[in-house]
């Protein structure tokens, strides 16, 4: 079955990569608006009877990126595709994968919902927010992990002295793995969260006075997580050079100033997401082509033999 890589507009140059990677041309895909603002999507390449794959990932303009991907997907499913794989780094909603008080919408499932019923057959997502997102869907889901390639990265710098942090509580299992394969003590930051980009750190359990702290995420949004866990980390008497590490590197609002207030030594991520803008401190970029390449070739080898 003939193999189609197609990118929408949300990371070209992810696509490019991967499309590198696998040795292939990726299919022609126009995607503008018409005057009133909806979206205009056309697949031109020939996908009937192909096994496809449509890379979106759903960064900022969040639901302008999600309607196209769903456009995308319903595009081939009416010229013919015989499968759809949408390979979707980031996946916005993701954090909406419970009802705090019973008065808000589940977005994951809803989110999930709507590329099932658009017609995508298998779902390829990095580092997700929550395990239990996987649970929104009912089609395959291949959770890809970017931590490997980060901490082979980071190796090169870590040292006997560095600790590895978790910001908040929902991190430690990740902040566990990192510390594993770094063999680096593990602190954690335990959090209180006042609004949607304000947190306040309360206390932090394990040892750091003295230490380079790594701090690690999923993801960094507003940076408010970051920048409470850094301050608390300095006033506990970490050394103020801080390497902090996500995989997906959103930095909207005032993330931008927050880390550059910060003694930051350096931000390690990935590609999951094209970078806002040139950010006035150092960025390490770890490209996560190789590992999505490596996926899609997988899965049409599965394809071929009936997985």
């Amino acid at each position: 079955m003939r193999v189609v890589l197609i990118s929408g507009s949300s990371h070209p140059a992810l696509g490019a990569a991967i499309a590198k990677v696998l040795n292939l041309e990726q299919g022609r895909c126009i995607v503008d608006r018409f005057p009133d603002g909806e979206h205009h999507v056309e697949v031109v390449e020939e996908v009937r009877g192909c096994d496809v794959y449509l890379l979106q990932t759903l960064g900022p303009p969040v639901d302008s990126h999600l309607m196209e991907l769903l456009l995308m997907v319903d595009a081939c499913r009416r010229r013919g595709a015989a499968r759809v794989t949408a390979v979707v780094p980031y996946l916005a909603y993701a954090r909406h994968d419970r009802r705090e008080t019973g008065r808000e919408p589940l977005g994951a499932r809803l989110v999930a919902d709507m590329l099932r019923v658009a017609g995508v057959d298998r779902l390829v997502a990095m580092d997700l927010h929550s395990p239990a997102v996987e649970g929104c869907f009912n089609i395959p889901v291949e959770h890809l992990s970017a931590m490997p390639l980060l901490a082979d990265h980071l190796q090169r710098t870590a040292t006997p002295s560095s600790v590895v942090v978790s910001p908040d509580l929902g991190a430690v299992k990740r902040a566990e793995r990192y510390a594993a394969q770094l063999k680096l003590p593990v602190a954690v930051v335990h959090k209180h969260r006042t609004s949607g980009s304000q947190v306040q750190a309360r206390r932090i359990t394990g040892d750091v006075e003295g230490c380079t702290p790594i701090v690690v995420d999923d993801m960094i949004s507003t940076a408010g997580t970051v920048e409470a866990a850094v301050n608390a980390l300095l006033e506990a008497g970490c050394a103020p050079e801080v390497t902090v590490v996500a995989t997906h590197a959103l930095l909207v609002g005032p993330a931008i100033d927050r880390l550059q207030r910060l003694p930051l030594r350096r931000l390690l991520t990935t590609d999951s997401l094209p970078l806002p803008m040139r950010p006035p401190f150092q960025v390490e970029v770890v490209s996560v082509a190789p590992l999505l390449a490596r996926s899609i070739e997988l899965l049409r080898l599965g394809s071929q033999h009936g997985g």
